[in-house]
């Protein structure tokens, strides 16, 4: 963009800062609005002095604060969806400042019986912030995330219109919002930038965060300038617990079942909260522990093509997983009012996830058909395990971690406000002595069998050839990781009030991000010193794997080296084995990258009439990356340091309308500029060649960043009961998004080798996104009897997308949408929220999507890999037992629906896997 104009608009809102007169010092109004019933904060109320034409809204501890008011008396009303509105009448006095509490009642139906408020208070609290804030926002509160069976923040997510989730091991682990791929979403602690322990992407893990430390969930699918702008799809800010405004202790104790492996699983939390001092000083803190014993069953294909158009199987997958995985996590949250006008708050947080897996994998590596059909195959049985250290428990240990750790405040320095925040946070990931020992039988005639292409069938010509003791020793690999990302954030923010009634004002901010990422990998193979000890399979210690049900097919996994056995080698006695480094296999996925960013912008809040108001600004962000990588030379077999360096200045102009167009009734409109980074890794110019696959990776350090424009309309009616319905229109049109290209049997300019798959990342040239959103909730209290604890939230989107100038020769015509884009997606959950039963069924569906992941646009159609339609249903309930102990049941994944992606067509298999279903019973206390 140039930058002239947006000077102009800038010098502007400048200029009517400075020439609009500040309101007198007047009087200031500030207190809390709680439940009656509870003594639970409200969240999002609103405080409303009608005369004077002022409001605001209570924050997430319930407080509020109104300045510059006129002495003299005045009413003052606060409302609240799903309570009675309350006025009281204060009198203010000019210079000093005037307290009050509101203790609202749950409101009642037509019947007359009182709504189970108890039941939905966070979802009221969720629904009230929603409907009061400035961008098109989806808010989800805690209670209403605990009525779904969901285990961390990707699950929760997955409820929320517009966002569908990438599954790993069957948990929600990355999202997308509104059709766009994970890169171009963000993910925030309590308002600040997380950092990844994922190696090669700036995607947030969602499943190291549990659903059950969070306040409330916040997606703004619309940004304001205040907000950074890397989010194309919108901006995900998970809020942790506040402490509350009387002593709380809850607790959760529980225990679960996997059907697939047959194990039992444990789950625990607790939160203690109060406040001290005269109420000046609050501290709560949160735990929660998780461990889930499962597994998976899964079956991958590669697929090639031959001469004369045939498809066959080149490369065939049967895995058996087995898994370990536990949750910890601890949060904490302090803050000090200072005074009715200034508070200063510190929050932590910290999550622990390890990741035990032991992989059995059986792979078929074929050669193209022969003229009888039949195709020569190496046949490989890996075991993936860990070293001898308990730790370890002979299996590949994943130890990921995340901490945030935020100091902030805010403060009115008489009408002007006053905020500021300070963060450091880190991610990591740890793999250490992760192992893997492989056996082979080669030239292996195989009679295909492709009837079926979700489930080919492959059997060998002569039994014998695939019998275990037919199986040699190929090799044993030690692989060492580390990935390390470190995030230090700070900003402050200054808002003025401008114009006579305090209604209008302008806002000014900065903000700093450092970022420093890096990834250490050690790859080595062992050699035996005495290859007599390794003659076949079953001459080592072994075991048949084959489960009594293959939920990914017809399939006998057969014998592999036990783990117990591949953690007892002394791979590290030089006596025993000699270590042969493989910088081949690892050397150019190393790298170490900084990033810093710098960003400032204005923006003038304007009322222009009693039900419309507007925010307009800019913002300015400046972003310097320096990165080191490492490139492997195939003739010299030496590696090579390679450096770069980038840096580029976006102007980022935006507007957010709302017209409240009748009481509880909100439009919404925005035009609003985005951007998306590109991933660190794929910057670096590295090229990562294996030689065993023959295939070619490289980076693109010429890579630009993807920008966006983008339209929204939302018109959103909120009822009284707790509901709403909603419809929405976006758009958006992105220029240079990234993807992942890939060759095959390519030629490789550099080396002049051909291999039979060449991958790096490109720029496409420009791609549009058009879809709409719908939304419902509703408490069905107008039915009568029973009928009337019936409730329904449901939601659905639908994408349009279109990709145009892809530099693919042969593929320019074809109609190809954005990567990671399901066209459709939708919840629908039925509930009965009775005094002292809970229970509740939920539905999400997402249609296919071409992946944006491990697929991207290939040469041809054929090649390319979709993300295929995936529907869960889980069901889940409590039932009170006493005032203070409920009894919950969770059930998910009841149709045992696998993750799924195909080659091309939907009956051509690239990858099938299955988890089972699970479920998980057991108590909760709220004192």
């Amino acid at each position: 963009m140039r930058l002239s104009p947006f000077r102009s608009f800038l010098a502007a809102l400048l200029l009517s800062a400075g020439t609009a007169p500040l309101a007198a010092q007047g009087g200031l109004l500030s207190g809390t609005v709680l439940d009656d019933g509870s003594g639970i904060a409200v969240t999002g109320a609103v405080i409303r002095i009608g005369a004077l034409e002022r409001e605001t809204v209570t924050d997430r501890n319930g407080r509020f604060v109104l300045t510059g008011l006129p002495a003299g008396t005045h009413v003052v009303l606060a409302r609240y969806i799903g309570y009675q509105p309350l006025e009281r009448s204060i009198t203010i006095t000019a210079g000093a400042s005037t307290t009050l509490e509101f203790r609202l009642a749950p409101a009642e139906t037509q019947l007359g019986d009182l709504i189970v408020i108890g039941a939905r208070a966070g979802q009221a609290a969720a629904l009230n912030q929603q409907m009061n804030a400035p961008n098109v926002t989806n808010v989800i509160a805690a209670d209403q995330i605990g009525r779904f069976p969901d285990a961390n923040l990707g699950d929760a997510l997955k409820r929320i219109p517009g966002i569908s989730i990438g599954l790993d091991q069957g948990e929600a682990r990355f999202g997308s919002i509104r059709g766009t791929e994970p890169r171009f979403n963000t993910v925030m602690i309590n308002g600040e930038r997380v950092p990844s322990a994922e190696a090669e992407v700036r995607e947030v893990q969602l499943d190291l965060i549990p659903a059950d430390i969070v306040q409330a969930v916040e997606v703004n699918k619309t940004l304001t300038p205040d907000m950074d702008a890397d989010a194309i799809g919108g901006a995900v800010n998970v809020v942790t617990r506040a402490a509350p405004p009387e002593r709380r202790i809850a607790a959760t104790i529980g225990g679960g079942y996997n059907f697939i492996r047959n194990k039992a699983s444990t789950v625990g939390s607790v939160v203690v909260g109060s406040r001290f001092l005269d109420d000046r000083f609050g501290v709560i803190v949160s735990g929660s522990y998780y461990d889930h014993r499962f597994g998976s069953d899964n079956k991958e294909g590669i697929w090639n093509q031959t001469d004369d158009g045939r498809a066959y199987i080149e490369e065939f997958d049967v895995r058996r997983y087995d898994v370990q995985r536990t949750r910890r996590s601890i949060s904490a949250s302090l803050d000090w009012r200072l005074g009715e006008t200034s508070t200063i708050m510190f929050r932590s947080l910290y999550n622990h996830r390890d990741d035990w897996e032991n992989r059995f994998r059986l792979r078929y590596a074929f050669d193209e058909p022969e003229a009888d059909g039949t195709q020569t195959a190496e046949i490989r049985r890996q075991t993936k395990g860990g070293g001898p250290e308990n730790r370890l428990k002979q299996a590949r240990l994943e130890d990921q971690r995340t901490q945030s750790h935020q100091l902030s405040g805010e403060h009115l320095l008489g009408p002007v406000t006053l905020r500021w925040a300070g963060s450091i946070a880190r991610a990591s990931e740890t793999r250490p002595d992760e192992r893997y020992i492989e056996w082979r039988a080669q030239d292996v005639a195989i009679l295909p069998n492709y009837t079926n292409q979700m489930e080919p069938q492959f059997a060998a010509v002569t039994p014998s050839q695939e019998a275990a003791s037919a199986f040699r020793f190929r090799r044993i690999e030690v692989l060492e990781s580390l990935t390390e990302d470190k995030d230090r954030n700070a900003r402050i923010d200054l808002a003025i009030p401008i114009g006579a009634g305090q209604t209008s004002r302008i806002q000014f901010g900065a903000r700093y991000r450092g970022k420093d990422k890096f990834r250490d990998n050690r790859f080595d193979r062992a050699a035996p010193a005495n290859p007599g000890e390794f003659a076949s399979l079953t001459s080592t210690p072994s075991q048949d794997y084959t489960t009594s049900r293959n939920y990914a097919g017809h399939y006998a996994y057969g014998a592999f080296s036990t783990p117990d056995f591949l953690a007892s080698l002394p791979v590290f006695d030089a006596t025993r084995f000699t270590l042969q480094d493989q910088p081949g296999e690892y050397a150019a996925g190393n790298y170490d990258a900084s990033e810093s960013i710098g960003a400032g912008y204005a923006m003038l809040e304007q009322q222009l009439a009693r039900t419309v108001s507007v925010i307009a600004g800019v913002r300015v962000e400046r972003t310097s990356v320096n990165y080191q990588g490492y490139e492997f030379d195939i003739d010299e077999e030496t590696v090579r340091q390679t450096r770069g360096t980038r840096a580029y200045t976006d102007v980022l102009p935006s507007i957010n309308l709302r017209w409240d167009a009748a009481p509880h009734t909100v439009v919404r409109a925005a035009w609003t500029s985005t951007l998306a980074r590109p991933n660190y890794y794929d910057l670096v110019p590295y090229r990562a060649i294996s030689l065993d696959d023959n295939e070619l990776e490289t980076g693109n350090p010429n890579l630009q960043t993807t920008r966006s424009m983008n339209w929204d309309l939302m018109i959103e009616r909120y009822f009284e009961s707790v509901g709403l319905i909603s419809v929405g229109f976006f758009h958006k049109s992105i220029s240079d998004f990234i993807f992942n290209f890939t060759e095959f049997n390519a030629v490789d300019p550099v080396s002049g080798l051909t291999f039979s798959r060449i991958s790096q990342p490109r720029n496409g040239a420009s791609a549009r996104l058009t879809g709409v959103e719908l939304a419902a909730q509703r408490q069905l209290n107008f039915l009568p009897g029973v009928l009337r604890y019936l409730g329904i939230y449901a939601n659905y989107t639908f994408n349009s997308s279109s990709v145009s100038g892809l530099d693919i020769e042969g593929r320019s015509l074809e109609s190809l949408p954005l990567l990671g884009t399901a066209k459709h997606n939708g919840n629908i959950s039925l509930s009965f929220d009775a005094p002292r039963v809970s229970l509740r069924a939920a539905i999400n569906y997402q249609s296919e999507s071409l992946d944006a992941g491990e697929g991207g646009y290939n040469e041809e159609a054929f090649f390319d890999r979709w993300a295929d339609r995936r529907t869960d249903i889980d069901l889940n309930g409590s039932v009170r037992i006493l005032p203070t102990m409920q009894f919950f049941f969770d059930a998910n994944n009841l149709t045992n629906r696998p993750l799924r992606f195909y080659q091309g067509t939907r009956g051509r298999l690239m990858q099938d896997e299955y988890y089972g279903r699970r479920i998980q019973t057991g108590l909760k206390f709220d004192f």
